[in-house]
């Protein structure tokens, strides 16, 4: 792990080839935890310095070294990556991905993010059981955001009872911006 927190230090530093050298080191090391740690560290600088075909490959190869957590922070980061070049259905691939991989954050974020892009495609049914699995998972961040874009694309769908369950449930989330919004929805849908 030492080459990770120092690749990070020097990267904080602006030291960029030097982080580099130290999240490869740390990729090369006997270590899984920071192999991996290492290979997502140097996605993420790859992809802040603008190189994106070493943002892919360190992020496939941190997906490759199946890390609960950071293989599917991976996964997440390559899709929106993929998403950004204009490659959606690679994009939705990696989005997979981080849902299948049982970690709780990343699968919660990965299933909005994917609901999100199959409603932009058309694929209404994808978009409602990805913004579900979002709601079921009951992130406290995703939920009540999942539960806003179902309801507007039940309402639109025409499908008012299944809009005021996915209003209902954003209204008692907690999230007082979410719980106000959704309230006032609410009441719009039974003026």
């Amino acid at each position: 792990m030492e080459h990770v927190d120092r690749g990070l230090i020097l990267e904080e530093q602006g030291d960029l080839e030097g982080a580099r050298a130290a999240f490869l080191a740390a990729a090369a090391s006997a270590d899984s935890e920071a192999a991996v740690m290492g290979l997502f560290s140097l996605g993420q600088l790859c992809e802040a310095e603008g190189d994106v075909d070493g943002a892919v490959d360190a992020y496939r190869r941190a997906i490759a070294c199946v890390h609960p957590s950071h293989s599917s922070a991976a996964a997440f980061n390559l899709g929106l990556l993929l998403l950004e070049l204009g490659d959606p259905d690679a994009a939705r691939d990696a989005y997979q991905t981080a849902i299948d991989s049982g970690d709780a954050e990343n699968a919660a974020r990965a299933a909005f993010t994917l609901g999100g892009l199959l409603r932009d495609q058309g694929d209404l049914d994808g978009a409602r059981a990805a913004f579900q699995r979002t709601i079921d998972s009951n992130d406290p961040v995703g939920a009540p955001v999942a539960a806003m874009e179902l309801a507007q694309l039940l309402q639109q769908q025409g499908d008012i009872e299944g809009a005021r369950r996915a209003f209902r449930f954003a209204a008692g989330s907690g999230d007082e911006e979410f719980s106000h919004y959704a309230t006032a929805r609410l009441k719009a849908l039974d003026r």
